[in-house]
This record gives structure tokens, sequence and C-alpha cells, in this order.
């Protein structure tokens, strides 16, 4: 059966197969929804079923993305058996005067009576039971209603509809124009079938489909939900309607370009008033003809359709300078400012976009501009300049930023400086090239690429004077040019928090201090965080500063796990130290937003979600004539500096740890003191390496990972003599290592021997 129907009931369509024995395949236009996981919210099992069905071949959904479609069609081919007991049902009929309409009642009645028990054609007779078996025939009977019954259980037992009921088969002329007219709907369909990114998801994910399920019928699933599309409709306003400036530093006068230029023909004119009086004067035009300092601009947005509880979530802005009246808000972009800041604690910020112009654009339709905007103050700050022609000051904005990492030389006690701060310096990588993600997001989306796991977000681990908090404060008043200092407090997050950021439409970095590792593990939203993403929609990534360490495995598949590996010395100098870099201002996150959106994305050999940020870096050195410094991650400082590889060379060389090369697995079996220790050690390796715990024991289920991972052995690790080796050992020892070296990988792999 194939059906053009304007709405239906995914429930009815279940209740068809589930009561029509005979119905093999069926597949649906409906027109009157462009996203149909709308039906689905909180059914995980209806959208199981239907995903089910959609595998094995039985049916098919398509949405009409760009046209409202209101006509209904249904094309019924019957097999053998169902023309059989049409043909004895029909032999029943009582005289020719009724034979037509009881032909249509008992058409009618193949679709009905999936629906309810009591529904059967109008003399109350079920249909006939096959009674002989006929040859499969290439030409098939065949029922066309073209009427006004939606595919909808309503639509077929309570209703009043009406249809005309065309009896044909699939070889004549008639039923050829039908099946046109059917498939002139269909192309309305433009992205494919529904449900292929649930199966897509299914078939690419090691969760459970449960899981799976479960994460893609939560809460308000539209394309783009309600509350984060009046949060940009806002956003767009407020760009509108307040002033533009480009966000500078120093003494400068942050002025758009349009003002600029008024103040400086004010200034000209000025030619016969003394100096002091010219500087008074222009100081007052610029509040004269600078609109971002007037607060009397006011911007409006309907509401007119929107949900009661999308409407109530705005309305929160009434506590600030706005005012809800009918449908209709009214508000000052600082009320929008403010409220923004006061609900989801992170300012607005986000790439510019230049939407397409094109008829037919689509909310991926969407190009990135070479700016970020930060909504503050009351105006809109254009992030994003060219390097300056002086390099002095280039180069003084870099030792900014290095005096702040030198200060674990200063008062730091640690066993690697050079470690903490290169994972110090990749923390900082990772914030300045947060803001940009959504970008990424949209290049990697039209390959398909996992964004959840291609998108980390960040957990910075250490002791409790590790200078993590510290180091929240820098990096977040590095990227807001002093606007924002202080990270959000742990007590305010959770799933629900986590969800609703979705909304806020900001890049900005969310910045949670003090969290344990457990909340992270329940945060399990992060699954699936941008399953609902589109190109218009701002998503912010989250940076969790905690003293516990590594959380579970699935978060550390979508994390950067950094390690400040240092104890900071509580000293009033020291912290006065770092107090004056954290105020300092510097300029050099400008700079490095117009030299990385300057630059195009491109797929590369390895999952360096930082690799383009980490380049800006080394090219701004450059630029200023400076060396790079040593610590500085030149790839991933969690790969070059991994305190767990060192854990783990160190416990290989314990007496009281025994090891053993089972050739397909490793393991390792901890002494009954250390049992407690076990999930440390586990946690270490990355999850390529598959390790697991069984008592007392570590099984490593892939060496090769694993050995890989140790790579070359820190300074005074002395491998073991490896002469006697087995087959598999034999095997990997003469096969080179990445670095061409023959028998490394067999060298350290002798450690289980």
């Amino acid at each position: 059966m194939k059906v053009v129907t304007y709405c239906d009931s995914p429930k009815f369509i279940l209740e068809l197969f589930d009561r029509v024995e005979t119905l093999e395949y069926l597949e649906v236009v409906v027109g009157d929804i462009d996203d149909y996981r709308e039906r689905l919210i909180d059914k995980p099992e209806l959208a199981d079923r239907l995903e089910q069905l959609k595998r094995d071949g039985k049916l098919v959904i398509y949405l009409c993305e760009n046209k409202e479609v209101h006509s209904k069609v249904y094309l019924i081919e019957y097999g053998p058996s169902s023309d059989s007991s049409r043909r004895e049902a029909e032999s029943d009929t009582p005289d020719s005067s009724t034979g037509d309409e009881t032909a249509n009642q008992q058409t009618l009645g193949t679709v009905e009576s999936a629906v309810e028990e009591e529904y059967k054609d109008s003399s109350g007779e079920q249909l006939a039971e096959e009674s002989e078996e006929t040859e499969l025939s290439a030409v098939r009977e065949a029922t066309a209603i073209i009427g006004s019954p939606n595919l909808s259980s309503n639509a077929w037992t309570r209703q009043a509809n009406a249809g005309a009921v065309f009896e044909t088969s699939t070889a004549t002329e008639l039923w050829s124009d039908l099946e046109n007219f059917y498939e002139e709907h269909r192309k309305y369909n433009k992205n494919g079938p529904f449900l292929d990114d649930l199966t897509e998801r299914i078939a690419n994910t090691d969760d459970d489909r449960e899981e799976v399920l479960t994460l893609y019928t939560e809460g308000k699933v539209k394309t783009r939900d309600e509350v984060g599309q009046l949060h940009g409709r806002l956003d767009e306003r407020v760009e509108a309607e307040a002033d533009k400036v480009d966000l500078v530093l120093g003494d400068d006068i942050d002025l758009s370009e349009d003002v600029e230029e008024a103040v400086e023909e004010r200034a000209a004119s000025m030619d016969d008033v003394s100096q002091g009086e010219e500087a008074k004067n222009v100081e007052e035009s610029v509040a004269e003809l600078d609109p971002g300092d007037s607060g009397d601009t006011r911007i409006n947005l309907s509401l007119v359709g929107h949900s009661d509880e999308a409407i109530e979530t705005l309305a929160k802005m009434t506590d600030f300078d706005a005012s809800l009246s009918g449908d209709s808000l009214t508000a000052t972009p600082r009320a929008v400012q403010q409220y923004k800041r006061d609900v989801f604690e992170v300012p607005t910020m986000r790439v510019s976009r230049i939407k397409s112009d094109e008829q037919n654009a689509t909310p991926n339709d969407v190009e990135f501009g070479d700016h970020l905007t930060f909504h503050a103050d009351g105006k809109v700050y254009q992030i994003g300049q060219p390097l300056p022609d002086d390099r002095d000051r280039v180069a003084s904005a870099l030792q900014g930023i290095q005096d702040y990492f030198e200060t674990v030389d200063k008062y730091g006690n640690c066993n690697d400086p050079d470690a903490v701060k290169a994972h110090m310096a990749e923390a900082l990588l990772w914030m300045m090239w947060a803001p940009f993600a959504n970008r990424t997001a949209a290049f990697y989306s039209q390959y398909g690429i996992d964004l959840d796991k291609a998108l980390p977000n960040l957990y910075v681990c250490g002791e409790s004077d590790a200078g993590k908090g510290t180091f929240a404060e820098f990096a977040l008043s590095l990227i807001s040019g002093g606007r924002v200092k202080q990270p959000v407090d742990a007590d305010e997050i959770g799933k629900r928090e986590i969800r609703g950021m979705r909304s806020a439409n900001t890049a900005f970095p969310v910045v949670v201090d003090d969290i344990t590792k457990d909340t992270v593990n329940r945060l399990d939203t992060f699954r699936n965080y941008w399953g609902n993403w589109t190109s218009e929609a701002s998503y912010p990534l989250f940076a969790f500063i905690s003293n516990d360490k590594r959380p579970d495995e699935w978060f550390r598949n979508r994390a950067k796990i950094l390690h400040f590996d240092v104890n900071f010395d509580t000293s009033y100098k020291g912290e006065a130290e770092v107090n004056r870099l954290i105020d300092q201002e510097n300029p050099l996150f400008l700079w490095f937003t117009h030299e990385l959106l300057t630059r195009d994305l491109e797929l590369t050999d390895d999952d360096d979600a930082l690799r383009v940020a980490r380049e800006v870096m080394i090219d701004i050195y450059e630029y200023a004539n400076e060396p790079v410094p040593d610590w500085f991650p030149r790839r991933p400082a969690d790969e070059e500096h991994d305190s767990g590889r060192d854990r783990w060379y160190d416990l290989l060389q314990r007496e009281d740890v025994s090891t053993e090369d089972r050739g397909d697995t490793l393991r390792v079996t901890f002494p009954e003191e250390m049992s407690t220790e076990t999930y440390t050690y586990m946690r270490d390796p990355p999850t390529v390496a598959r390790v697991e715990k069984r008592g007392r024991d570590l099984l490593i289920k892939s060496p090769k990972e694993f050995v890989g991972w140790l790579g070359t052995p820190p300074a005074g690790v002395d491998l073991p003599d490896t002469e006697a080796k087995t087959d598999t050992q034999e095997e990997i020892s003469e096969a080179p290592n990445d670095d061409g070296e023959s028998g490394f990988l067999g060298r350290v792999r002798g450690l289980f021997s």
C-alpha cells in the first residue's frame, strides 16, 4: 500500500501491520510536518517498532519538507491470496443492484479492519479466509482511493469522510496514471526516508539500542527547539538595533566605523578650541553619536503561535527592562543580554552568519562570517582583527601568555614542569577554539562525522591547589576582553541545564568549576548532545574543572582529558602575580579569531580537534619573530605528556605485579593491597585499548593499541631482554613501528613476557 496523507498516526501504522497479516509493504508520504520525531516524543517503544519495520524493508515514511500537502491518496496492490479472498467475498453479493456499494465498503474495510476490533464491513461479515492457492502473477488486482480520509484511526472510525474508489489492476493505463500521480507527491520529499538518521546512529555507535532510542525521542525534538528559535530571533534583533563595535583593548574608544567617521568629522571642526576642550567635546560626541550608549533603543518580538511554555521562559525577561503584552515582547538590547547572563550564566557569543538568499534555502544553507559577535554592555562587539604591523606588540601579547604559564616554574611543585605547562597550554588552546565549534560542526556534518566525538568537551583534573580555578578565570578573561571571569558553579549544572544551554544560542564555552566525576558521569545528555543541531543554531561546549580523576569511558570518548599535575604554593606574592596576569589586557584572542576564521577547514589524517588552533598559534609566534617555547604542545598534550602512561611504566616494573602475554590479550594482576587502585589504572589508557577489569586483573583486549599508547619508555625504564618470545611476539617484534624502528613494539610488549 502506498499512501499520501496530510497527517497520520504512527500508532495506527503499527496497528495496520499488527492486524492485517497480509500487509507486506507500506509507503507513506506525510504532508503536514517536516520533523516527524515530534510524534515520537517520549515514545521510544514506538520509535523502536517503526525503525525495525523500516530496517526489515516493510515500511518507508517520506516527509514533505518544503511544501504543505493536503492530498489523500491510497494505492493498494493485492497479492494472490488477497485476490482469492476478495473474489470469494464479492461472489456472495446478493444482487447486482447493491454490488458496487458492497464492493466499495469491502475495499474500505481492508484499511478499516486494522483499527478497531468492532470495525468490519457493512454487512458485519469478516472477509473470507483464503480457500485456494493461485500462481503469483506480474499483474495484480488493485484498489485506489482518492478522497478525504487521513491515515489515522479517527479518519477511518469516528469521522465522516468521502472517497472515490477505483477497482482496477496493475496492468491498466488508469493504474499507471495513478502511480504517476502518487510519484508527483513523493517528489516533495528532499531529505530521504524518515528514520534514516536513527538507523545510521544505531549502526555507528557502541551504545545500547535502547539508550539510543531513548535519547532520540526525549524532550522537544524539533529541528531546532522553540525556545532556541526565539533566542536566535532575539539575538538577530539585538544585532540589527544595537551598535556594532569592534572589541578593542586598552584606552582606545571602541566605535563602529560609521560612528568613528562621524566623531572624526566633529573633531576636525573644532580647530578653534583648546586641546583639552577638544578632547572633552570628542567624548561628548561619542556619547551623542554612538547608539550603543543609548538605553532607549528597543526591540520587539512577536510570540504569535508559540507555546505557553516558550512564552513563559521568555517572560523571565520582565525582571529586567522588558515588557510582555499579549503576543509581543518589548525589550532593550541590554535587557536581553542581562536575561541571557542571568538564566544561562554565560553571554551570547557566536560566529557571524550569512544566510543564503535562495528561495528554497534550508536551515543548513548558512555561511559563516569572518568574525565573532559578542553581546555585552548593551552592544554587539565584533571580535576578529588582523595582526598589526607592530610585531613587537604581538610579541608582548605572547609574552603575557607565557608569563602565566611560567608561574609553574616560580610557584609550582611538580615532577615535570614542561608537562604541566603543555597541559595548561592545551587547555587554553581548547578555550580559544571552543567558540568556533559550530563552524566546525557544519563542516563535519557534510561528511556524516559523529559530532559528539569530533567536538570534544574539556575535563581538567588535578589536586585542590593545582591552579585549575585560576586557569578558568585567566582563560575566560582572555576570550571575553575581561568581561567574564567567574566560572559556573557545579551546583547549577544538571541534565536539564545542559539541555537548556542548547537553547541559549551561544557558543561561549561553559566552564563549570569544582564538579565531581560522578556528576559528570550522570550527565548522559552529552551522549547525543549534537543530535538535533542545525547550522543556524549555536551550541556551547563545556569545560569541567574537577579534583577527581578521569570520568567513565563514554564521557572520555567525548572529551579532552587534561591533568594539571602540580601543587602551587599558597603565597600572597604568587596570588598577587596571578591576579595581575588575569586582569592584564591581552589582544591575542582578537588576532587568533581573525587568523582562524580566514582559514578553510579540511579533513585531516588524524583526530586532533585542535590542529588548526595550534597551527594558528605557531604562525603568530613566527609573525612576531619569537621562538615557540619547547613546552608548547605541537601535538595533543594529553598524548605527548601522559601521566597515566608514566604510571603504567612504574606499575609494570613492580615485582609484586604479575603480567601475562596471551597473544590476543594482555593480563595484569594486582596484589591485594592495590586492588582499590585498579580503577585508576583502567582509566589511564585510551578507550581503543579496551581495558576491562576482572577482580584484581586488568585484561587489555587490544594489545597493539595499548603498546602503541605506551610508546617510548621514559628515562630510567629498562626494557627486559625479549629473546625468548612467543610466535605472536616475534611477529610484532619484526614489524616496523610507525617511526620505522624495527622490533620496538616487540620490545615494549616484552614487559609482559
